[in-house]
């Protein structure tokens, strides 16, 4: 069957990769232009009727996170007020994952009120990748499809004859990540036992498995202010590992918290497109996610296409 052309506009963040998924399908242009008044008021026009249309919009809610979620907000409020048919969000880093339960008894479970406001707007689906926990979709009415960056990782091992012994589950929360990766790789998991008693901070209880000797590899959906990973790290190389490489799908990497890694024993860390990184360092390597987005908008035509 005919893959026709799908509608699709972006907002003003991850241009870089947004760009690379129109070109994919050979629009020459994003019918949305988005500006800003001098207070920072935005100012959004729509360049082409998407009136009873089925319509993809992309947007990250990545940094400036509060801007990009306003943004998003005012892009949709005006589409289902003027009559698309049918409204799919692709949003690769969901900010807010995190906060998907109470830090303390005086604190709002955050993602709850995000998926309060879009359940309200009533879009068909949204589909984003690597959620920080299962509890994360729990909170959602609307349909969510949350894409897996496994096979993408295990196609780079491969590709790039990495070696390997064991995986790694940062923390217990990681489990079910690390354990489908080590079964696609048919390798060991060990688990770090790890908790938070602040916020961007860590302390290791234990480790469940042996890694002495071994070629390590850890796997986790975020990298934001990197203590995390450099403190299990050297953790792991104080239990007498012979190398660590990570991949994290979200390279928040909040103050430029990337020199971190590039000064730890992390042998390589491979990051996602999924947030926009602009630098060029041999240590931390890119691989991109927009295949499995354009498989699923090309499921989703092929979808509607049948109805």
């Amino acid at each position: 069957m005919k893959i026709f052309k799908p509608n699709i506009i972006y907002g003003d963040s991850n241009l870089k990769f947004f760009n690379s998924l129109l070109k994919i399908f050979n629009i020459k242009k994003n019918f949305l232009k988005i500006e800003k008044f001098k207070n920072s008021e935005y100012n959004i026009k729509f360049l082409k009727n998407f009136t009873n249309k089925t319509l993809f919009v992309l947007q990250n809610l990545s940094f400036p996170i509060h801007d990009n979620i306003f943004n998003l907000l005012l892009i949709i409020n005006f589409l289902k007020k003027n009559l698309v048919r049918k409204l799919y969000l692709i949003i690769p880093y969901f900010s807010y994952s995190r906060q998907d339960k109470n830090f303390s008894e005086n604190s709002p479970i955050s993602i709850k009120l995000i998926s309060d406001i879009l359940d309200y707007l009533k879009v068909k689906k949204i589909i984003t990748l690597d959620s920080h926990s299962n509890n994360f979709e729990c909170y959602f009415n609307t349909p969510l499809k949350i894409l897996k960056s496994t096979s993408l990782i295990v196609n780079d091992i491969v590709k790039n004859n990495i070696f390997v012994d064991i995986i790694i589950s940062p923390d217990v929360g990681g489990i079910i990540r690390s354990k489908n990766l080590a079964n696609y790789l048919n390798l060991e998991l060990v688990i770090i036992d790890k908790r938070r008693p602040v916020i961007n901070q860590i302390k290791i209880f234990c480790l469940i498995g042996n890694v002495k000797n071994k070629n390590c590899l850890i796997v986790d959906d975020i990298i934001d202010t990197a203590n995390s990973i450099i403190e299990i790290t050297n953790f792991l190389f104080f239990n007498e590992i012979n190398n660590v490489v990570v991949y994290i799908t979200h390279p928040i990497f909040s103050n430029n918290s990337y020199y971190k890694i590039l000064n730890s024993k992390i042998k390589k860390l491979i990051i996602t497109d999924s947030i926009n990184f602009f630098h060029n360092f041999e240590k931390i390597k890119i691989i991109t996610t927009k295949y499995i987005f354009i498989e699923e908008i090309k499921k989703i035509i092929l979808e509607e296409n049948e109805n």
